[in-house]
């Protein structure tokens, strides 16, 4: 049951769209509010593409990531979350897109994700990732239950 990505020039975009944010918030909703994780797969552009008034200095795709990865980072280990997995790609083997980086973060809960998500400080910093990245496909999983 997924909800469809939408894409602009054949690529996904970069932010999660109304129905997508509403689809997680209907799993809290139904009380399936447990840990996840959140599979995102990325590509960077070559040069960082800022909106013309924010006067933003000449940068890297990966380079404005990792300034929107500083602002992020300290959010997500203030709600209990943790990078689970971080790790560039060697090859694209299978599959129609290429990707630069494999990230895979945990987060304790879908609403401690969607309050970091709507808060002004994770919002100001979406500026970043948006200079930064071509597309991202973000993918939420279900946390193995413990054995």
């Amino acid at each position: 049951m997924g909800i469809k990505q939408e894409t602009q020039g054949g690529l996904t975009k970069t932010e999660p769209t109304k129905q997508q944010l509403e689809a997680l918030a209907q799993i809290v909703a139904r009380g399936d509010d447990g840990p996840f994780t959140m599979v995102n797969i990325i590509r960077y552009k070559h040069q960082a593409e800022y909106p013309a008034e924010m006067n933003a200095p000449a940068r890297t795709g990966r380079e404005a990531y990792a300034e929107y990865g500083a602002i992020v980072g300290p959010l997500i280990f203030a709600l209990g979350g943790s990078v689970a997995f971080r790790q560039e790609v060697e090859l694209g083997f299978v599959g129609d897109s290429d990707a630069d980086e494999v990230i895979i973060i945990h987060y304790p809960s879908r609403q401690a994700y969607l309050d970091m998500f709507h808060s002004d400080a994770y919002q100001e910093a979406i500026v970043h990732r948006k200079a930064g990245l071509v597309y991202r496909s973000l993918f939420a999983c279900s946390a193995p239950s413990p054995e």
